[in-house]
């Protein structure tokens, strides 16, 4: 969060400087920003469970990482990518976290209400799936470590 946080000031410091006007739509960005957070803190929870247990989790997540994010139009646009291989985005939950994010700030207005929904079941589901992972093993993480 804190990385996030510091990384927007550099942001909009570009968007003034490029020319790109900050919109009211700015103001809708805790939003997103609570979605991402919900779905990290689910991630973190599940790989810290499974990595209790397997610690070479931690290395393949690394990996894992960096093709997921090459697999999510975020370095490059999504038009690039043919329209019959589009639908695969809708898979990929950080598609719809960072369309939430796109949106406001880039092009000035909301995310459809389809992203928005998809983020935020993204979100909760994770959250919960990782909550209701860790907490089962829970007692038997403290003797893992």
């Amino acid at each position: 969060m804190i990385n996030l946080l510091l990384s927007l000031i550099p942001l909009f410091l570009i968007m003034l400087i490029t020319g790109v006007p900050l919109r009211p739509t700015i103001l809708i960005l805790p939003i997103p920003i609570i979605l991402t957070a919900m779905f990290a803190l689910g991630v973190a929870l599940y790989l810290s469970r499974v990595a209790a247990f397997f610690a070479d989790v931690l290395e393949m997540y690394q990996i894992f990482l960096a093709a997921w994010m090459y697999l999510t139009p975020i370095i490059y646009p999504k038009d690039i990518i043919p329209g019959r291989l589009r639908w695969l985005f809708n898979l990929n939950p950080m598609y719809h976290l960072m369309e939430v994010y796109r949106a406001p700030l880039y092009v000035g207005w909301l995310a459809g209400p389809k992203t928005t929904l998809a983020a935020a079941v993204a979100a909760i589901l994770t959250l919960v799936f990782g909550w209701w992972s860790f907490s089962r093993k829970a007692d038997e993480i403290a003797y893992r470590i």
